[in-house]
């Protein structure tokens, strides 16, 4: 493993990663996207950690983590105009991820060209034991897609333990330096199951930053953030309904007070995809009290959170899609033809 600017190409994937990308790229309509099991708890370790270390800036807390990127993201890219930050799942495979990224954008032909791919990497404790890795690296106890503060032996008493979402903002900021990427319009956040769910709540409590503009593409998330008290399905026998990560109540020390919170989240360009067919209220799915008050299934609390949010007008650009034939199924979601329009779509690159 090396820090610094090194960056991870397509040809240092691991033989899965790399097998992925080719078959991937080889034809859109056939393409096979890496899906991710069920994992047995707790998950095993994970295989691969990605080669480029990002130190976070202070300002944020102390401490590095991995990435894996197609461009170096201090020298950066003068003809980049648009960033895909893919974020894994339960299983913290982020090259496998990575790989996805770079085969969707080579998939979209001219749509995906000048897009670059980077893909976090939130480890737990476990990785960073059985990797044998430095205490400067952070990890977490599976809790990293709650925005909690990191585990690692890093944190000092001058700078606050990093919460995952300090991650995710540092990405943005290095994206947004204008010195490294001149033409980079725009930052798209995508993630499905595990992964959707981190962005579901960070969508809301994101704090602003000046650089590219955001959006976030967020398939078959199993939980919402409400950022209100108001529930779909009764709360009555349901004392924890708005317990963080459900709602505000008792969160992480990222988040903010409520009120600049609402506004901020007013203004996010978030896009729902939410497959047909998922509609299966076992397994893995969270069964927990809060999580059925926001509805029975995937499907239905997908569908449940975008009308609370539209039709009370705390998130008047949020919009959903409903990808038809598809259950929790990362390939049918990703590759369907509403999320290319939603990761691609012009927008903002026009300016």
């Amino acid at each position: 493993m090396t820090a610094g600017a090194d960056h991870m190409r397509l040809s240092g994937l691991s033989a899965g990663a790399l097998a992925a990308a080719l078959i991937v790229t080889a034809a859109f309509d056939g393409v096979t996207v890496l899906a991710e099991s069920a994992p047995p708890h707790p998950s095993p370790p994970v295989a691969a950690i990605g080669a480029t270390i990002e130190t976070l800036d202070l300002s944020r807390g102390s401490g590095a983590y991995p990435v894996f990127a197609s461009v170096d993201l201090h020298a950066g890219s003068t003809t980049a105009r648009q960033a895909l930050v893919i974020i894994h799942g339960r299983l913290r495979n982020a090259a496998d991820y990575y790989a996805t990224g770079l085969a969707l954008t080579e998939a979209a032909g001219a749509a995906g060209e000048a897009t670059v791919v980077v893909a976090p990497q939130f480890l737990n404790e476990q990785d960073a034991s059985a990797n044998h890795i430095s205490d400067r690296i952070l990890r977490w106890n599976d809790d990293w897609g709650e925005g909690a503060p990191a585990k690692s032996s890093a944190s000092s008493s001058d700078a606050p333990s990093a919460s995952s979402y300090d991650v995710l903002d540092d990405v943005v900021a290095k994206l947004s330096n204008a010195a490294a990427f001149p033409a980079l319009k725009r930052v798209v956040f995508v993630g499905h199951g595990g992964g959707a769910q981190m962005l579901a709540r960070y969508a809301v409590v994101m704090r602003p930053q000046v650089g590219a503009a955001v959006r976030f593409v967020i398939a078959n998330a199993g939980t919402y953030l409400y950022p209100t008290t108001a529930r779909p399905l009764p709360v009555l026998d349901c004392p924890d309904f708005n317990l963080w990560k459900y709602g505000l109540d008792k969160p992480p020390p990222y988040v903010r007070n409520a009120g600049a919170i609402l506004k901020d989240f007013a203004a996010r360009d978030i896009t729902l995809l939410l497959g047909a067919s998922d509609k299966k209220a076992s397994g893995i799915l969270d069964q927990s009290c809060a999580a059925k008050t926001q509805g029975h299934n995937r499907l239905e609390r997908g569908r449940n959170f975008a009308q609370a949010m539209t039709a009370s007008g705390l998130a008047p650009r949020l919009k959903h899609a409903i990808v038809a034939d598809t259950g929790h199924d990362e390939r049918g979601m990703l590759l369907s033809h509403q999320a290319g329009g939603a990761i691609f779509a012009s927008g903002d690159l026009a300016r």
